[in-house]
């Protein structure tokens, strides 16, 4: 369940990471990201675990038995009964998986209505929603 004044909260996590200077394994990167941003939504902290780099990151993934950031966050999105939904109905604060060439093959964002926000090493962008390839619901 989505708390009180989630938008307001998903929109300062939202402005805080335009802000920040530099991208940062750990600190400032997708999955931190994401994973904020469904903490402003819900009030949950889904995923406890640490990294500081691209390399630690992955073995992480390695460690949680899992081949890539997809599985894992598929596994993430399963523990928590997040329901995976038809990118076409995708909604404000939904996660949203985009796939491509870079460090993980793919990089988890958030929805901000038709488009989805991505932190990523080469800095903020916006992709179309629907080049997007899985949208989990959260609630």
């Amino acid at each position: 369940m989505r708390v009180e004044n989630w938008d307001s909260k998903l929109q300062k996590i939202i402005k805080e990471t335009i802000e920040k200077d530099k991208f940062q394994y750990g600190k400032n990167d997708c999955v931190t990201f994401t994973h904020k941003c469904v903490e402003a939504i819900t009030g949950k902290n889904i995923f406890k675990h640490k990294w500081k780099s691209l390399k630690d990151g992955k073995a992480l993934v390695k460690k949680l038995k899992k081949k890539d950031l997809l599985s894992a966050a598929l596994w993430v999105g399963e523990q928590n009964n997040f329901k995976l939904i038809d990118i076409n109905f995708a909604q404000r604060g939904d996660i949203l998986y985009y796939k491509d060439e870079f460090d993980w093959d793919g990089t988890l964002g958030v929805c901000i209505g038709s488009q989805t926000m991505f932190n990523w090493k080469k800095g903020i962008s916006l992709v179309l929603n629907s080049q997007c390839k899985y949208c989990w619901r959260i609630e």
